[in-house]
């Protein structure tokens, strides 16, 4: 071999070498797939000037994988409003006998979400009749709900019920001025603020 066809090999070697060493810097390794050549030992090969404090790798056991980031909880509320014309009669805390078939499809919604935090439900009346008394019907409303969930199999630690009473009412004043002649009429008017809304709480996780 010549001279010059030796100096051209040499040069050569030592390019390919370089991308080696470039490609995993500290390690030796195979420029066309990017693998660190190991020896018969399954040893990671390290060139002369390896620094395992700034080049080590996991694979070679030169370093510690990285912990998994943090999963954060991420929460979210929905409400159902349920009409308690629907669930009661009037004036009365004891669930109609086809007031299941409002409260079933969402008890089975409640039993079958795996990331369900928590169900507040909430009893609300109209303006009529006392505050005391509308206190007192609106807990007995909610706790009726919420005994049905739990007696149809929503975990019990998950429901909390509380009455609002009158004072999220939305149609006092529109009903009001409309200035009915029969307290029927009036009532009527009223129906939607009789109602009780279910506040769905889930959790889900997200890697950040």
């Amino acid at each position: 071999m010549t001279k010059q066809l030796k100096l051209s090999a040499l040069v050569a070697a030592m390019v390919m070498s370089a991308s080696a060493f470039a490609a995993k810097p500290g390690y030796t390794a195979d420029q066309t797939t990017d693998a660190v050549t190991r020896n018969s030992y399954g040893e990671c090969w390290r060139t002369n000037f390896f620094d395992k404090a700034t080049e080590g790798l996991v694979e070679c056991g030169d370093a510690v994988a990285a912990k998994p980031a943090p999963v954060a909880p991420v929460y979210s509320k929905e409400k159902v409003t349920l009409s308690a014309e629907v669930l009661f009669d009037f004036d009365k805390a004891t669930l109609r006998a086809d007031a299941k078939n409002e409260l079933d499809p969402l008890v089975n919604r409640l039993k079958s979400d795996a990331n369900l935090r928590s169900v507040e439900v909430a009893g609300h009346t109209d303006f009529l009749g006392s505050d005391k008394y509308n206190q007192a019907l609106s807990e007995r409303r909610a706790n009726a709900v919420k005994d049905y969930f739990v007696g149809a199999g929503v975990a019990a630690e998950k429901v909390t019920a509380v009455g609002k009473g009158e004072a999220e009412t939305k149609l006092t004043q529109e009903c009001e001025g409309k200035k009915f002649k029969k307290r029927a009429d009036l009532q009527v008017c009223l129906a939607p603020d009789r109602r009780v809304e279910v506040t769905i709480e889930t959790v889900k996780t997200t890697v950040q």
